[in-house]
């Protein structure tokens, strides 16, 4: 999300600003769609289709994102939200097919640019806002925040990166959820106008009931013209709080 809305979302922020075409300051809208599969250690496979609908606006060293899910989740009923990040998981809960609107979620980011201090800094936060129907099992209904850094250093076409996050869940009723740790480390590949995206994706589990997600990503993200960008991408799961395979496409008009 991720690479993944966490998934969609984040994603979307990450490829459109690493892509030469799309990095100017301006309005960028964005949607596409993210499909994944897993048993989140449920013992019965579910899989969350994504179609995100997100606006991103860049000024100078700040950059502003806005994005809004649709869910259509068949699986576990124990599995809410957008499956990333922040699963809940019931063992007793019955098998469900779900859909609607998900989470409004906010971001704000400020980006120092290389040449500044000779690497590049960012510095993020995030506020999910309960849009979605918590009695559907499509979130929580609760607000979430999150807080994140990222470090890139780039070598000629090469550009590897570190990133670090920290997540506040907010607690829907019955359920004790835990603020918790998420960390990537990948690089970035300059081919032209069109760029490789690599990374290894950690999110420890908010929950006592799931378990932490460990994630291989991968991403090409090119121009199609000088306002349009494709992004087709993957995932694959390495532990079984992640989800064990995930696709999605997505393209980018820029204002």
């Amino acid at each position: 999300m991720t690479k993944k809305l966490l998934a969609a979302a984040a994603l979307a922020a990450a490829t459109l600003t690493a892509t030469p075409a799309l990095a100017d300051d301006g309005l960028t809208a964005t949607t596409g769609v993210d499909w994944s599969k897993g048993d989140y250690g449920t013992g019965s496979d579910t899989e969350i289709l994504i179609v995100p609908m997100s606006l991103r606006y860049k000024t100078g060293d700040l950059r502003f994102t806005a994005t809004l899910p649709w869910l259509r989740i068949d699986g576990s009923s124990a599995i809410v939200a957008d499956g990333s990040g922040g699963v809940v998981i019931d063992p007793n809960a019955p098998r469900t097919v779900r859909s609607g609107l998900g989470d409004l979620n906010l971001g704000a980011a400020w980006s120092i640019p290389e040449e500044r201090l000779g690497f590049g800094l960012e510095f993020n936060g995030r506020v999910k806002l309960p849009t979605a129907k918590a009695s559907r099992g499509l979130g929580t209904g609760q607000t979430d925040f999150a807080v994140g850094a990222e470090v890139s250093k780039s070598f000629g076409p090469l550009t590897p990166f570190v990133s670090v996050g920290y997540r506040m869940p907010g607690d829907p009723p019955g359920v004790n959820l835990h603020n918790a740790w998420n960390g990537s480390a990948g690089a970035s590949f300059a081919m032209g106008k069109s760029v490789l995206i690599a990374s290894y994706d950690y999110r420890q589990a908010t929950s006592d009931l799931s378990r932490d997600s460990e994630e291989l990503f991968g991403a090409f993200s090119t121009p199609v013209s000088h306002r349009l960008n494709f992004t087709l991408y993957g995932s694959a799961g390495l532990t079984k709080g992640a989800p064990d395979v995930g696709v999605g496409s997505m393209i980018g008009l820029r204002f």
